[in-house]
């Protein structure tokens, strides 16, 4: 089996700050145990340590999809909108994670337009609280399945 787009997923979000060191050690222990032979990149991204975040993008590479589909990119919209909704990140912080991914992800033409206008929109609006967690809200349910992301 691969690892394609969890190895993506995760690569992308330890970018973005959005996930932990711990996790993606996590993901990849659970894979290593469950596999016969496990990719032996996972053996690799194991034995980095979790605060490594650069080695662990690093160890991540080789098993990635480049650029980020947009599933991929979609998970990372709905975890901004699940830290936003439950207090762990702030709008403004949101804000900023949502301008990273505009300029550091080759996003497709059309999530790169309406993360703008909705970019654009929330700046617009800022004086009355702004717009990017209703935005955000058509993201609730864009969730990347690999069972603990969050534990």
């Amino acid at each position: 089996m691969t690892y394609q787009l969890e190895a993506t997923y995760y690569r992308t979000a330890l970018l973005l700050g959005l996930v932990q060191g711990e996790q993606v050690h996590r993901w990849a222990a659970r894979i290593i145990a469950k596999e016969p032979e496990p990719p032996p990149e996972l053996l690799d991204l194991v034995s980095i340590p979790s605060t490594d975040l650069s080695a662990l993008r690093y160890g991540l590479w080789s098993l990635a999809i480049d650029p980020e589909p947009a599933e991929v990119l979609r998970a990372m919209y709905g975890l901004l909108q699940a830290d936003l909704v439950a207090g762990r990140r702030t709008v403004d912080d949101t804000v900023m994670v949502l301008r990273q991914m505009r300029s550091m992800l080759r996003l497709p033409a059309s999530m790169y337009a309406e993360l703008n206008e909705a970019l654009v929109s929330h700046g617009l609006a800022k004086g009355s609280g702004g717009t990017i967690g209703a935005w955000l809200q058509q993201f609730a349910a864009a969730t990347f399945d690999t069972t603990d992301i969050r534990h």
